[in-house]
């Protein structure tokens, strides 16, 4: 009986998911929640001087023009662009580790090239380049969550986005106190050494065992499933693990556009524009509205200076910084939100309640009286916190709704969709907010608007979804009315216009067409 028992454990197989969920939530999560959770946390403090850099050179190089302040912002996002586009490609293909390491390497090394730069334009380049590098460090929201165990995969993705929040503050602060005394220059080599931090520990973190399986790997993939099993004082389930092999798809950019891909790729991309857009547009929005406050009060305590240029020094006070922290609060806030919003509905019906809200606070701006400093700061606060709940849920609903074949180029190809909406940013809320206030704002109010419509129009929801792991497995993520995953509306439409074809309740039936045949070859 005993020996039939073990031929029976012998035959038995399991997948990588099934593996996962076996072993549970334990010692190696959370110690891979405190690494990762320090690396978005160094990456917010490198994006958050953003907001304290253009200020401080209009003080040391007086000359310097409004238009190349926000360039210099759009240089970074630009680099972001190009550098998310191919670490996702790399991440797929050679593993999500190795690019988070390069990544938080070359972010040190061009980092504290900056604080040397001799002039703007060396400048641009050097905070160009370190947007490049620093694109890599999306790769490890994709590590994460292919670790996570899918009790717990939504809460721990979204949680760790407090680090992001936590680095805000703790770069607002370091500047509050180093930029009036030491300068800029050590601002910027100091925020630079986070991410060093990063790059060591990082030393120590196996590749994701998804990828190994779905590039065929599969012992390696065991071999760090047993040290994960270890570590949490777990066993493997019995049996063999068995998945999908998919060489052939990993990093693969064309099946982004997968039929059964195809419209939420194009429907993430816009939102995923927007929600850049208005995040590191309200950062913007808060600074420009109160150096104008600033300027204000200047005109009034002094007389008419015909040798006041356009750009000045205005640099920021404990009163501005102070309003940054507020601020960015919101987006703490924004957390346990989107938690609440998670626990009683769906991922779409949340994307719309989100980009919803943060179109109402743009209004907001317009209609309230914007001459108070603390009507600003609580019209920003809440719409931090509704846009950082819309930007954690994209990532999680990214990563759930694409299979690990194309995961890591999915997040790489949403963040640099999301760069343009960045680089787009500083010139609505530096440049264009100081000609037409109204003008500008609209321009925010009418892209959420259409960003809350694309969230209702998503095609797959991924609540209580397993992850995929290649795109031919993703035929029984779509399934006829009676499945909550597509509205029957929807695949009325679809059926009709014959972007998908639904026989016998199977999206894309032509997969099953092609299981019969192997079949049959088989035979």
């Amino acid at each position: 009986m005993k020996n039939s028992d073990r031929e029976t454990d012998a035959n038995k197989t399991y997948s990588i998911e099934e593996c996962i969920n076996h072993i549970g939530l334990g010692k190696f999560q959370w110690r891979l929640v405190t690494i990762l959770g320090f690396c978005s946390m160094a990456d917010a403090v490198e994006m958050m001087l953003l907001a304290i850099l253009g200020p401080a050179l209009t003080c040391y190089w007086p000359n310097i023009t409004e238009i190349q302040i926000a360039s210099l912002t759009t240089g970074v996002f630009a680099g972001m662009m190009c550098g998310a586009f191919l670490f996702g490609i790399l991440a797929d293909k050679y593993g999500r580790r190795r690019v988070i390491l390069i990544s938080a390497i070359l972010n040190t090394c061009f980092g504290i090239l900056t604080g040397f730069a001799q002039n703007y334009y060396w400048i641009l380049l050097a905070r160009t380049l370190v947007g490049f590098a620093l694109s890599g460090a999306a790769q490890g929201s994709t590590l994460m969550l292919e670790y996570l165990p899918s009790t717990s995969r939504a809460t721990i993705i979204i949680v760790i986005e407090l680090f992001w929040s936590l680095g805000g503050i703790f770069e607002y602060l370091m500047a509050m106190i180093i930029v009036p005394t030491y300068g800029w220059r050590v601002l910027t080599i100091l925020s630079a050494l986070p991410i060093s931090i990063v790059a060591m520990c990082m030393y120590f973190v196996p590749e994701s065992p998804r990828y190994y399986v779905a590039s065929g790997r599969q012992e390696k993939a065991e071999d760090i499933l047993k040290r994960i099993a270890l570590t949490n004082k777990h066993s493997l389930p019995p049996g063999k693990l068995a998945d999908i092999n998919a060489k052939e798809e990993c990093g693969s950019v064309k099946q982004l556009f997968h039929i059964t891909l195809k419209r939420t790729s194009f429907l993430l991309a816009f939102m995923w524009m927007t929600a850049a857009m208005s995040y590191y547009g309200l950062i913007l929005i808060n600074t420009s509205l109160m150096t104008l406050l600033n300027d204000k009060k200047t005109l009034t305590n002094e007389s008419n200076n015909n040798n006041n240029k356009s750009t000045q020094c205005k640099m920021l006070t404990t009163d501005d910084y102070t309003s940054l922290i507020f601020t960015t609060f919101g987006e703490m806030f924004g957390i346990p939100l989107l938690l609440f919003f998670l626990s009683r509905f769906e991922r779409r019906t949340t994307c719309m309640i989100n980009f919803s809200l943060a179109s109402m606070c743009f209004i907001s701006f317009l209609i309230m009286p914007r001459h108070t400093p603390w009507i600003i700061n609580i019209i920003t606060f809440l719409a931090r916190m509704f846009i950082n709940s819309q930007f954690s849920l994209l990532y999680l609903y990214t990563m759930e709704v694409y299979p690990t074949v194309i995961r890591a180029i999915a997040i790489g190809s949403a963040s640099s969709m999301a760069r343009i909406g960045a680089m787009i940013t500083p010139y609505l809320a530096q440049v264009l907010i100081k000609q037409t206030f109204h003008g500008a704002i609209g321009v925010y109010v009418l892209a959420t608007a259409i960003a809350a419509i694309c969230g209702f129009l998503l095609p797959i929801e991924t609540r209580g979804r397993e992850l995929k792991q290649a795109t031919f497995d993703l035929r029984s993520s779509l399934t006829a009315s009676g499945d909550t995953s597509v509205p029957s509306w929807m695949l009325n439409i679809d059926n009709t216009t014959s972007l998908v074809n639904v026989n016998n309740g199977i999206v894309n039936r032509g997969y099953e067409s092609n299981k019969e045949e192997n079949t049959n070859n088989e035979k």
